[in-house]
């Protein structure tokens, strides 16, 4: 038995003409998306202004701390106080809320 997994887009195409596209972004492994995340937030970290940024650690501790892992309402909470600080910032934000959709969606929070 094979598993077959597709990470990115994929363009179904017929002869000449291109008759869809499947947006497939979601890292196949829960762990990748999480590691993708951490990455995306500590990359944001350094774009918001710096009355900000304790709120991000405090929720980066959170969010990497092994107890996050057992408390799936504590890991939620934090994942959401990120993702509203990005929505506020605007386009810079964008990356971060992207990659917590995927790890709420691979985790099933």
């Amino acid at each position: 038995m094979t598993n077959n997994y597709h990470i990115g887009d994929r363009v179904v195409q017929h002869g000449p003409h291109s008759i869809g596209m499947i947006k497939n972004q979601a890292p196949a492994d829960p762990r990748v998306a999480f590691r993708e995340m951490v990455d995306a937030v500590q990359a944001f970290r350094v774009s918001v202004p710096p009355a900000d940024r304790p709120a991000i650690d405090e929720s980066l501790q959170v969010i990497q701390s092994p107890a996050a892992a057992g408390s799936r309402d504590g890991l939620r909470r934090a994942l959401a106080d990120v993702a509203g600080l990005a929505a506020l910032v605007g386009q810079a934000g964008v990356p971060v809320i992207e990659s917590i959709r995927k790890v709420v969606t691979a985790l099933g929070l």
